[in-house]
């Protein structure tokens, strides 16, 4: 098996691999910054003793751990053991040494030991992270509790019989998916990684989704202009003509000029092709989403937030645009740019939070 550090995206593989999927893999604890785990909506850190902070079976605490924990309590973070140990002895002795109480129950991969955390420290699921070197225990047991995980290369190879034995050669078909799953690696980029504005996730993800959006704002443009100013039927505009039998024939429409009644034809055809490219682009991308499982679900739940927002877009382009006096190609161009502020919000937040939430 060979550790490769890195982040993880429990979408690159089938779902049957999600539950020993860490969401990343480390070197070392030392390499995780708490102010990035803080600013992730961590508050807990539930930690493993043995090859994660210090060698098996011994209580040797590397002074170099000990101001990383002590990093982690200054950030704001509260730290609870989650040993498999069964010497509840050494435990407590550790448990003092380190200044971090320690959670009791059944071993991991039960849930036990991690309820009695959330538990104690009054925290949901989403508020704590595992960290832990063994997939069938630490990273296991904390998928089942909700729980996102973090897995760290072995400190040492002296270990438990049985977790050599058994538990490592599970690991290593683990591993063949989990380097699937790998959107990075890790090993060349600095110990501490940024945390400023700009490298948070969500900033990235939405300026990946403004890139999108500038391509489907190209199409919808482009689709609309056509439509509305070039495309021809009979020898006149098709906006023309075609407006001329909207405000014949719908009674809405009736007393407006027929560029008019006609763009919000043109307007629901450029949104529409912009949204297969939104979605397209934004799945693979954006939220990289690469496997084809989930995709209808995904699909459906995209095409919500999508005619949301295309009702949105044709009702204030449409209004826009009626309000707008002067030129009509002036006035058709702002309604354009000011309904794609509006909805490129929308958009982003229902994707984000909806259409393609992470699956649990």
């Amino acid at each position: 098996m060979s550790f490769r550090a890195g982040r993880v995206a429990k979408e690159g593989v089938h779902r049957r691999y999600h539950r020993f999927m860490p969401i990343r893999t480390v070197d070392r604890v030392l390499d995780l910054d708490p102010n990035e785990l803080i600013a992730s909506g961590k508050n807990l850190i539930l930690l493993d003793a043995d090859n994660t902070l210090l060698p098996w079976r011994t209580e040797e605490i590397a002074e170099e751990v000990t101001i990383w924990l002590d990093k982690a309590r200054a950030a704001g973070l509260k730290l609870c053991l989650i040993s498999n140990t069964r010497n509840k002895a050494r435990l407590e002795r550790l448990s003092k040494a380190m200044d971090i109480p320690f959670a009791v129950g059944k071993f991991k991969p039960s849930r036990e030991m991690y309820d009695h955390a959330l538990e104690k420290f009054q925290m949901k699921p989403e508020q704590a992270v595992m960290i832990g070197d063994q997939i069938f225990t630490d990273v296991l047991g904390a998928n089942r509790s909700g729980i996102d995980a973090i897995l760290v290369r072995q400190m040492h190879k002296n270990e438990f019989i049985g977790t050599r034995l058994v538990s490592r050669l599970g690991e290593k078909l683990i591993w063949r998916k989990l380097r699937e799953a790998m959107e990075e690696e890790l090993d060349d980029l600095p110990i501490v990684e940024p945390t400023g504005f700009f490298h948070r996730r969500i900033v990235r993800q939405f300026a990946k989704f403004c890139i999108v959006g500038l391509t489907s704002f190209a199409v919808d443009y482009n689709i609309r202009m056509t439509l509305q100013f070039q495309a021809q039927s009979g020898g006149e505009l098709l906006s023309e003509k075609g407006g001329r039998w909207l405000v014949q024939h719908v009674p809405f429409m009736s007393g407006m000029t027929p560029a008019d009644a006609f763009f919000p034809v043109a307007a629901a055809a450029g949104a529409a092709f912009a949204i297969v490219n939104s979605f397209i682009w934004n799945r693979l991308w954006t939220f990289r989403i690469r496997t084809r499982e989930e995709a209808g679900a995904q699909f459906g739940r995209f095409v919500v937030v999508s005619v949301g927002g295309l009702v949105l877009n044709v009702l204030i382009s449409a209004s826009v645009n009626h309000l707008v006096q002067g030129d009509p190609k002036v006035s058709a161009r702002i309604a354009t740019l000011v309904a794609t502020a509006f909805v490129a919000i929308w958009n982003f937040t229902g994707q984000r939070l909806y259409a393609f939430r992470p699956s649990k």
